[in-house]
């Protein structure tokens, strides 16, 4: 029997650091990303907003072969990852980094805990806006450098415009679900320790 331990925070919160990690020393572990199958970064900043404005409701995003893969992994079936297009097995635990945890009703039934890492959204942007300026330096020659400082720029007016208030309602609707939280201010080997700590004490 396969378990599946969601792990929800914040954009920057850490979440595929985490994932990785836990794969790691779980030994017996798979990994199933959620951004190989969504498809709300394929909406505009319009329709965004427009949802926010709706209420924020989490079930209005499908993702019917994400649902039709955790659906086999549980039964003990191997699925093909849609990105690397490479066979996930349905080890003993599959670790999935799932933003919207168990509020999204369509995946909850298939998680067995939830784990959330809290960080203040002004550390969780700082993280992310140093990712990638390190991408840009590292990869990106002098002559490309205004180009990344442009994509910044978007990033920022799309944080102004929706991505706060997203990761408020993330925050308000996953949260409360979670069974465990991690301290996401914590350095990664911390956060692993305790969330395997715990992931051992509550699964069989």
């Amino acid at each position: 029997m396969s378990y599946v331990i969601a792990i929800a925070g914040p954009v920057g919160s850490g979440k595929s650091s985490l994932v990785e990690a836990l794969v790691k020393q779980l030994g017996d572990a798979s990994m199933v990303c959620f951004d190989h199958y969504e498809n709300i970064t394929h909406r505009s900043p319009h329709e965004l907003v427009q949802w926010i404005q709706d209420g924020a409701d989490i079930d209005q995003f499908t993702f019917p072969t994400l649902v039709h893969d955790l659906e086999k992994l549980k039964r003990g079936e191997t699925v093909e990852e849609p990105v690397t297009h490479e066979n996930v097995e349905p080890r003993k635990y599959i670790v999935f980094e799932m933003p919207f945890g168990k509020a999204h009703s369509a995946t909850a039934p298939f998680i067995d805990l939830l784990l959330w890492i809290d960080v203040p959204l002004d550390t969780a942007l700082a993280r992310k806006l140093r990712e990638h300026s390190g991408i840009f330096l590292e990869h990106f020659s002098p002559d490309k450098h205004r180009e990344c400082l442009n994509w910044v720029h978007g990033y920022l007016d799309s944080y102004l415009l929706f991505v706060h208030d997203i990761l408020v309602i993330q925050h308000d609707k996953v949260r409360p679900g979670a069974d465990f939280v991690i301290n996401g201010l914590d350095d990664l080997e911390n956060m692993s320790w305790q969330a395997v700590q715990f992931i051992r004490s509550q699964l069989p």
